[in-house]
């Protein structure tokens, strides 16, 4: 535990600065369960909920389309950000007004302007994010999410007067917070696009994946009869509850334990909520039903997060307008969520459903599993690994007591260095540091292995000879380098973490930059640029 109090003083010194600012994002999502789930006093708010979310996902979706032609500017952001502000304070006025009278026109102008103003309301915050490093989104947003979550608890036992008043201030909380956000002296997206080289065919297994996956949690959230189900105390405190501990683990994975974040994990958490929650809709009695869906409501609230920080980190290393690639997920969640919930609704008036159950189950396990197909590759990325915080420079300048062992770097031969420059660079975080590299030739030499690269070569030294010459990703650069050494690729994939498919992948794509087909034509390509230096 003691070890962990300088990388916990480290994680709360970087939160301190604008962690009120950017934790307005759980004010969307305040507002949103208030207004549009009920305060999830049941599983969803059955009409209310769909009605609202086909608007709210297509307003994504046309603006991922107007995103991708043209890149909003500074000023255009901030008319968004006050344009979602007033559409959500005026949906609340008429959800109110809804509560009073029963009208059709208050009810359709509830969902028309809450559907928009929270697209434009929660999209504002792209622009604020995309200028975080990885563990800055990942603190900020799980941080956001449990916030939001006891927010939203809280307002679960107020009455419905209460809550929609309350409701009513998070629009402009959000936007106050907004503004002082983009005030904050982060680097803009000014990454290296790694992405902008990965296959198309990547986005689409994302977006495809949150789709199916989505369907899924739609089908499941009205099961078996398509209406809602109502929570209890205990369902509510669990659902809220259970995100705020996935979330503050999350947290502590990343930013205080200082582990990387693997896509991967995040998604298997996905995928064992929502089976759980579904094997015990199946098995227990109806009295446990708030129970299950309660475990279905956590992974499909997790899922915010894990879409927001995933995008986060591809809009952050690619060229792309970072509202289209967010735009274009949420929308693919939203919309196919929103299909599975009338799915089921549809299924549910015909008076089958309850008969039909175990059907209804299969396709769910179906829709899963096809999910897991497509996104539980270690290959997904193939550019770059999604939240890998190793990219740029920084990473030399942590290499202390403290460093995981398969990530420092040999400094080589530091007696032989005659000159120094001090590079000035910030790092994920947003810090600015400031490295030593020698400038002084660094040796080869053939030890043990005969023809391999001696260990003095520094890993780095290679890695980013490998990225600047050939254009190679951190992760191609960091399996060349490995391989130029003699490593196997066994070794290779305990080092990085990573499976030997991936590891033989990465060769793939540097042997193919580098117009080789063998270890040995890499360790001579090596030895040859380095070989006057013997």
């Amino acid at each position: 535990m003691s070890n962990d109090i300088p990388k916990m003083q480290r994680a709360l010194a970087t939160m301190q600065p604008f962690l009120a600012s950017f934790l307005g994002l759980a004010a969307v999502r305040v507002w949103m369960q208030s207004n549009f789930f009920g305060s999830y006093t049941q599983s969803d708010a059955g009409l209310l909920s769909i009605v609202n979310q086909l608007f709210y996902g297509l307003t994504m979706l046309i603006a991922a389309c107007i995103a991708l032609r043209k890149t909003p500017s500074s000023s255009a952001n901030n008319a968004i950000a006050w344009t979602g502000c007033v559409l959500m304070t005026l949906s609340t006025v008429f959800l109110v007004v809804n509560t009073e009278i029963h009208a059709t026109w208050a009810f359709a102008a509830t969902c028309i302007l809450g559907g928009i103003g929270g697209a434009f309301g929660g999209g504002t915050w792209v622009a604020a994010y995309v200028r975080l490093g990885v563990r800055q989104a990942i603190l900020y947003g799980f941080l956001s999410l449990a916030l939001g979550s006891l927010g939203g608890l809280a307002l679960s036992f107020m009455n419905e007067s209460s809550a929609y008043v309350t409701s009513m201030f998070m629009p402009a909380i959000s936007l106050l917070c907004y503004q002082k956000a983009m005030k904050a002296p982060l680097a803009p997206n000014s990454e290296k696009p790694a992405y902008d080289n990965e296959p198309r065919k990547t986005m689409a297994a994302f977006l495809i994946g949150f789709a199916i996956f989505g369907l899924a949690l739609g089908i499941s959230r009205g099961f078996p009869m398509g209406e809602p189900v109502n929570m209890g105390v205990s369902g509510r405190i669990v659902h809220q509850l259970g995100v705020v501990a996935f979330a503050l683990f999350i947290i502590w994975w990343t930013c205080i334990a200082q582990k990387r974040l693997s896509f991967i994990f995040l998604w298997r958490i996905e995928i064992a909520l929502v089976a759980g929650g579904m094997f015990l809709l199946s098995t227990l009695p109806d009295e446990a039903a708030p129970f299950a869906i309660a475990i279905v409501n956590i992974a499909d609230t997790l899922m915010l997060a894990v879409v927001w920080v995933a995008m986060q980190d591809i809009s952050r290393h690619s060229s792309v307008n970072p509202l289209a690639i967010y735009g274009f997920a949420w929308a693919a969640r939203v919309l196919a969520r929103n299909l599975g919930r009338v799915a089921i609704i549809a299924l549910g008036a015909t008076g089958i459903a309850s008969t039909a159950a175990n059907v209804i189950i299969g396709i769910v396990v179906f829709a899963l599993a096809m999910s897991m197909t497509l996104l539980l590759s270690e290959d997904l990325p193939q550019t770059r690994p999604l939240f890998d915080t190793d990219d740029e420079k920084a990473e030399a300048c942590r290499t202390d007591k403290n460093a995981q062992p398969h990530r420092k770097l040999h400094l080589a031969n530091q007696e032989l260095s005659s000159q120094k420059t001090v590079d000035t660079f910030d790092d994920e975080d947003g810090q600015t540091m400031h490295c030593s590299t020698s400038t002084a030739p660094t040796d080869l030499d053939a030890g043990e292995h005969g023809d391999t690269v001696d260990e003095t070569t520094t890993q780095e030294t290679i890695e980013e000879w490998f990225k600047r010459t050939f254009g190679f990703s951190n992760r191609e650069a960091e399996v060349a380098a490995l391989i130029a050494q003699g490593r196997s690729k066994n070794y290779i994939a305990e080092t990085l973490f990573v499976s030997q498919n991936t590891v033989r992948t990465h060769a793939k794509n540097a042997y193919a930059k580098l117009d080789i087909h063998s270890n040995q034509e890499l360790i001579d390509l090596v030895r040859d640029h380095y070989g006057e230096n013997l």
